[in-house]
């Protein structure tokens, strides 16, 4: 071959060089950050994973048999709101009759003051008065008589 085509040869092959050369450092630099970045972001769902479990371990362990021995304590609880909420009910049913009994009794007497009215902290609460009947007369009936030990147990 002669010198002229060695010499375009020869640039040739340094220009197609060029194209063939790979800069690896750089290019395994950004990987390797990746690499890196993700492994950091493992960790922390490892830890993350570790947490809840412990978290779990100890609710399993110690939360749920004590909510397990406390149950018969809030069954008995409930029970006894229940009979406090009746007691409550029926004590509203008879301050109600007797306030109507006592208003009948001012209305008969001519009584324009309402003694009982002020009496009774519930009346602040009514929202509305109701009509009184004055010419009708309510006939007694005794109240009945409760007692705590009908709704309560005595402990």
């Amino acid at each position: 071959m002669s010198t002229h085509t060695t010499a375009i040869v020869e640039e040739l092959a340094k220009d197609y060089a060029s194209y063939a050369k790979l800069d690896l450092s750089n290019q395994m630099k950004s990987f390797h950050n990746t690499i890196e970045d993700v492994m950091m972001r493992l960790e922390e769902f490892q830890s993350i994973i570790e947490m809840v479990q412990t978290e779990r371990m100890q609710c399993m362990d110690q939360h749920i048999p004590q909510l397990q021995d406390m149950q018969q304590e809030v069954v008995n609880l409930c029970r006894r709101i229940d009979a406090l909420e009746h007691v409550i009910a029926l004590a509203n049913v008879n301050l109600t009759t007797l306030e109507a009994a006592v208003e009948n009794a001012e209305a008969e007497l001519g009584i324009s003051d309402r003694l009982f009215g002020m009496l009774n902290p519930l009346s602040f609460f009514k929202k509305s008065q109701e009509p009184l009947l004055p010419n009708k007369l309510p006939v007694f009936k005794q109240p009945t008589i409760y007692r705590t030990n009908d709704y309560f147990n005595s402990e």
